[in-house]
């Protein structure tokens, strides 16, 4: 039994402050039932001689750390997803850089190797370039999780009673009891008005019931509480994604990689924002990064997504896969209705391409 389209939101985003800090994605692409692609410029069902076969494409990539340091001397292996072997390996030069050419149109994957630290991206080669940046995680002095999340100055300032309240909110959001989570927000700011997670969720909070602007405010809040807390730049992305200010939304987005790297919401939005500026294959890159680090069966919304960046790129078959896959996880989901019609109308144009 498929959940309501509130709880469905909600379900989106399970917080978890304390262990890892970031938001999970309000669901925000859409209207149930209105047409997905007319909000996407050029992103529509083309005629079939449109229908394009590629033969090769590159890529091109830059390896930085958390920080935004270049990476020089990696070792980066590329491997075909659907072979499941290498097929090219590239060394970085000073300034991070790295090419790889002549690649046959696929999914791959990149894994990056300096010393004794690792990263990895996923990424769909078409013809042409395709642009990706691995981001290294920071050494750990003490030999621990160099992913695990490190605790501000500002957090550590916060009082007992106004983090009890905050742990009371988060329990009643994961229970879908909005109204008690309100309150005990409300609480926690009233003990410390600069609480930089409470207010962020707070931010989440508001965006659930379609406050974007007042989301916005709260994010900014949280940001200036603390800059280094980077799930209030995450909130202020998903509100500025909500107001279609998306280029002001991919500012934040990208302050948020750097600082919470691990945190797939931050992809998710940045893919969204990306399809709507028409940047249909750096669109498609972060998805697949999003894809990479949550389930996708716990979030058939990244389908849709991926299967309009698709079809964008006139590559009509794997844009079939993943809008049957939303299709398949989400019979009864809130965008179910609009995602079967664009299926329905690019089916012809797929079966014209592989029958090229």
């Amino acid at each position: 039994m498929f959940l309501s389209r509130q709880k469905f939101l909600l379900a989106c985003f399970i917080l978890a402050f304390a262990l890892v800090p970031c938001f999970a994605q309000i669901g925000i692409m859409q209207q149930p039932g209105s047409d997905i692609g007319a909000q996407f410029p050029g992103v529509s069902p083309q005629t079939g001689a449109n229908a394009q076969q590629r033969i090769t494409g590159s890529i091109t990539g830059s390896v930085r750390t958390v920080a935004n340091k270049a990476v020089g001397n990696a070792r980066v292996e590329i491997t075909a997803l659907a072979q499941g072997q290498p097929v090219a390996t590239a060394y970085t030069g000073d300034n991070g850089n790295f090419a790889v050419s002549a690649l046959p149109p696929g999914d791959y994957e990149l894994r990056v190797q300096s010393g004794v630290l690792e990263a990895s991206e996923r990424v769909q080669v078409n013809d042409g370039q395709t642009w990706v940046t691995l981001r290294m995680p920071a050494p750990s002095a003490q030999g621990g999780n160099a992913n695990a999340p490190t605790v501000s100055v500002q957090q550590m300032r916060v009082p007992d009673k106004a983090a009890s309240f905050l742990r009371k909110a988060q329990e009643a959001l994961n229970k879908n009891r909005l109204e008690e989570a309100s309150k005990n927000l409300s609480k926690a700011l009233a003990s410390y008005p600069q609480y930089a997670q409470a207010l962020a969720m707070r931010g989440i909070l508001d965006l659930q019931q379609g406050q974007a602007q007042q989301a916005a405010d709260d994010a900014n809040r949280a940001i200036q509480s603390d800059p280094n807390y980077g799930t209030g730049y995450l909130v202020m992305g998903a509100a500025l994604n909500a107001q279609s200010k998306f280029q002001e939304a991919l500012r934040s987005l990208s302050r948020a990689e750097v600082l919470v790297p691990n945190a797939w919401q931050g992809y998710f939005e940045s893919s969204k924002a990306l399809l709507r500026l028409g940047k249909f294959q750096e669109s498609l890159q972060q998805i697949n990064k999003a894809f990479t680090l949550a389930d996708p069966s716990q979030h058939p919304e990244f389908h849709v997504i991926k299967g309009y960046a698709y079809m964008a790129l006139h590559i009509y078959t794997p844009a079939l896969t993943e809008f049957q896959a939303y299709l398949n996880q989400a019979p009864n989901g809130p965008y179910t209705g609009a995602v079967r019609n664009t299926a329905e109308k690019i089916r012809p144009l797929a079966a014209a391409a592989v029958a090229r």
